[in-house]
């Protein structure tokens, strides 16, 4: 009963998109050649900077679409909500990509950019997701992106220290990082017994990035979040940070990339990104 005919229709699907990209194209005057690849790469701003290579971390905005108007994914929050695509664990604004981890359409295109700029990239689904279909992308869709390439970043360890010292400068913090590198800035005194290996530790926090967009927070829940010191499911910033703490303080932890997730994303805590968090020590075990 669970045996029969397979039928292979990627070639009938593949045709459907062809003839839809050809629609796409005529209905919007775009006389573009394709690159190589089959790439549609349009400029919409003229700009001089620096153009990625494959090895870069990239930090853009962006609305994608499927050739017929459905947006299926944008930095923007107002967009995302104008189009019913919104979600409350997203965080909206600029995101990072390296390169070398990108779908090809999107690594050929960034690298034919330069910093600063703008434009409209048309990927086919050979040079997309192909026959995979994710999330609201079905198998051999083409993709139309609008981009905006804010930053090449060449030195992600040099771009971020340099991000730290600014967010110092601004918050007007004059602390000493420890030999890992961690910056604790105390906001109230605690009771001077510092967390220990083997204390359980009842917290609040909010954590956020170094412009200041929240990713997390607790602060509105009835109960504080409590952890075994040292945890191996917490970031190595964290299972320091708090041993720096006591009953009753409240500070601020900065978490350079190291000390985080590192080079890779975590939903939307994107590669290389310096993690800040605002800790409250409700009671130590």
């Amino acid at each position: 009963m669970f045996s029969g005919c397979f039928r292979d229709d990627s070639e009938e699907l593949k045709e459907k998109e062809r003839r839809a990209l050809k629609q796409y194209l005529n209905d919007n005057n775009i006389t573009q050649e394709p690159t190589a690849s089959g790439l549609y790469y349009i400029p919409v701003t003229d700009t001089v900077g620096i153009s990625p290579i494959l090895q870069d971390l990239v930090e853009f905005e962006y609305t994608g679409r499927l050739v017929d108007g459905q947006v299926f994914g944008t930095t923007d929050s107002a967009i995302a909500k104008d189009k019913d695509i919104y979600y409350e664990e997203i965080v909206y604004g600029p995101v990072r990509l390296i390169l070398a981890n990108a779908i090809s359409g999107l690594s050929e295109g960034f690298q034919l950019m330069q910093e600063g700029e703008k434009a409209k990239f048309i990927l086919p689904s050979d040079i997309a997701y192909g026959g995979n279909s994710i999330g609201l992308i079905k198998p051999y869709s083409t993709l139309i992106f609008d981009i905006h390439l804010q930053h090449v970043i060449t030195d992600p360890a040099g771009y971020e220290l340099n991000l730290i010292r600014d967010f110092m400068d601004s918050n007007n913090y004059d602390v000493e990082p420890t030999e890992s590198g961690l910056y604790y800035i105390e906001k109230v005194a605690g009771d001077s017994i510092l967390i220990k290996d083997g204390n359980g530790v009842d917290l609040y926090y909010r954590g956020y990035f170094l412009d200041g967009r929240e990713f997390a927070s607790n602060f509105d829940d009835a109960a504080p979040y409590r952890v075994l010191i040292p945890d191996e499911s917490l970031i190595k910033g964290w299972n320091e940070g708090l041993q720096l703490m006591s009953k009753g303080s409240e500070g601020v932890l900065i978490v350079p990339y190291d000390l985080a997730y590192g080079e890779f994303a975590n939903g939307s805590i994107g590669p290389y990104m310096t993690l800040v968090f605002d800790i409250k020590i409700e009671n130590v075990r």
